[in-house]
C-alpha cells in the first residue's frame, strides 16, 4: 500500500478521539481531501476534514455523550466542526448532489462513498484514509496525486458548472501541486467557460488569486490564464504576467517580493482595487507602491530621493516600491536593483525632532502659523540630510517666517 509521507497528525490523539466519537454502531469514518492529498505528497497538513457515514444530528449527539465539543457549522449541509484538545475538526456527512448551484448544492445524505467521491473537484481531493492509514481510492484518483498531475472529476465541464470558482481552483491548485503541463482538457473547459467567472462574488475570486500568487508556480498558472483570457477579465487589462515573471528572475529574490499583495500591485496596478474586495490595508499597501514606483521612474533613485521617501513612508512600504518599479521598468540594472534595496533595508530613518510644543515653547503660536512653520522645518531638515538639530530647525524656521514677513 502506498504509504503516507506525512501521518503525524492522523496518529494525534486528538484526530483518533474524533474517530472514537465517529465510529461506533458501524459507522465508517475516514480523512479526507486536501488532508490526504497533502499527506501522500509531503506537504504540510493544516486542517483534518474527515468523512462520515453518520448523519449530522447523530454526530452531535456522539459528541455530546463523549464530553466533546461540537459546532454544528453546516448541519444543513451534513457539517459539523468537533473541537478536541482545542484542534477544529471538520466533519462532514458523506453526499450525493441532488442540485448544484454556485458555491452551496442541494445535498442528500448517504452512505456511499463512491458518490461522496464523485461530488468533489478533482480526483487528487477524492481519497480517503481510514484511521489505520489505509488508503480508500474510489475514483483512480491516488496515480493522478502521487504525479501532481490535475485532473477534474469525470466531465470538467459539467464541474466547472456546478461552481464556476473551479475555474480558478484549477489554476490555484496547479501552481500548487502541479508538475509538467497543464491537463489539456481541464484547460480547454476553462477557458469556454470562463464568462462564468461574473456570477461569482469578488470577495472568493480575491481569495484565490491572492492564494495563486504565494504558490511555486504562479508565474506558469498566471501565463496560462492570460493565454486564455482569463487574467485579464478577473485582474483587467493592464495586467501582464511578465511582470511577475521579471520579479522571479532575480538571482536572490527578497523576502518581500514573495509577498502575493506586492506580486498582485506589480502585475495588476492600483486600478486592481476595483475589481477584487480587497482590505484597507491592502489597498494602502498596493497604492503606496505605486506612488513610489511612479517616484523612482519619473525623479530617478538618488540616495536623497530615497531617503525622503523612507522618512515618508517607512522601509517596508519602500521596499515594496522599489520592487514594484523592476517589475514594471526596465530602467534598472539588477545590481542597481539591489543596491536600492540594501539601502531601503539598512538607513536608519531619523525621528523628526521638533514637535508643536517646542515651536509654542520658541514663540511661533498655534493656527496657521503652525502648520506653515512645521512644513518650513521638515523642508529645511531635509535639505540638510536629516541632520539639524531640534533648536537649530527652530531658529532657521523663525528666521524664515520673519523674513516672510519682511
Amino acid at each position: 500500500m502506498t504509504r503516507l509521507q506525512q501521518s503525524s497528525w492522523l496518529t494525534s490523539a486528538a484526530v483518533q478521539r474524533a474517530f472514537d466519537v465517529l465510529e461506533q454502531d458501524d459507522d465508517v469514518a475516514r480523512a479526507v481531501g486536501g488532508t490526504v492529498r497533502n499527506s501522500l505528497l509531503g506537504e504540510v497538513v493544516d486542517d483534518v476534514d474527515i468523512a462520515c457515514t453518520a448523519l449530522p444530528d447523530v454526530v452531535l449527539a456522539r459528541a455530546d455523550a463523549a464530553g466533546v465539543r461540537a459546532i454544528p457549522t453546516g448541519v444543513d449541509h451534513g457539517t459539523v466542526t468537533l473541537v478536541i484538545d482545542r484542534q477544529p475538526i471538520e466533519v462532514t456527512c458523506l453526499r450525493e448532489d441532488v442540485e448544484t448551484h454556485g458555491r452551496h448544492a442541494t445535498v442528500k445524505f448517504g452512505r456511499d462513498w463512491t458518490k461522496d467521491a464523485q461530488r468533489r473537484d478533482f480526483t487528487m481531493n477524492a481519497l480517503y484514509v481510514d484511521r489505520h492509514g489505509e488508503l480508500f481510492d474510489p475514483l483512480g484518483g491516488l496515480e493522478d496525486c502521487l504525479n501532481r498531475h490535475l485532473r477534474f472529476i469525470g466531465d470538467a465541464h459539467a464541474r466547472i458548472r456546478e461552481d464556476y470558482l473551479r475555474i480558478l481552483r484549477f489554476f490555484r491548485f496547479f501552481a500548487t501541486y502541479g508538475q509538467g503541463e497543464i491537463n489539456a482538457d481541464g484547460y480547454a473547459a476553462c477557458i469556454e467557460l470562463k464568462d462564468g467567472l461574473s456570477h461569482l462574488s469578488k470577495e472568493r475570486i480575491t481569495k484565490e488569486v491572492l492564494r495563486t500568487l504565494s504558490a511555486p508556480r504562479a508565474l506558469d498558472s498566471l501565463l496560462l490564464m492570460e493565454q486564455g483570457g482569463i487574467l485579464q477579465l478577473i485582474l483587467g487589462d493592464e495586467a501582464a504576467s511578465s511582470r511577475l515573471a521579471r520579479l522571479l528572475e532575480l538571482e536572490e529574490l527578497p523576502e518581500a517580493a514573495r509577498q502575493p499583495v506586492l506580486r498582485l500591485g506589480g502585475v495588476a496596478g492600483p486600478q486592481v482595487a476595483e475589481l477584487l474586495r480587497l482590505s484597507n490595508a491592502q489597498k494602502k499597501q498596493i497604492e503606496i507602491a505605486a506612488d513610489i514606483a511612479e517616484v523612482l521612474h519619473s525623479r530617478g533613485q538618488s540616495k536623497q530621493q530615497l531617503k525622503a521617501l523612507l522618512v515618508a513612508h517607512g522601509t517596508d512600504a519602500v521596499v515594496d516600491g522599489v520592487l514594484t518599479a523592476w517589475m514594471n521598468d526596465d530602467v534598472l540594472s539588477e545590481a542597481e536593483l539591489k543596491e536600492l534595496l540594501a539601502f531601503a533595508q539598512n538607513w536608519e530613518i531619523p525621528s523628526f525632532p521638533l514637535t508643536g510644543k517646542m515651536m509654542i515653547a520658541g514663540g511661533i503660536p498655534a493656527g496657521p502659523d503652525m502648520g506653515k512653520a512645521m512644513r518650513l522645518a521638515q523642508q529645511v531638515w531635509a535639505d540638510a540630510d536629516y541632520q539639524q538639530s531640534a533648536e537649530s530647525l527652530l531658529e532657521k524656521v523663525k528666521v524664515l517666517l520673519a523674513d516672510e514677513v519682511k
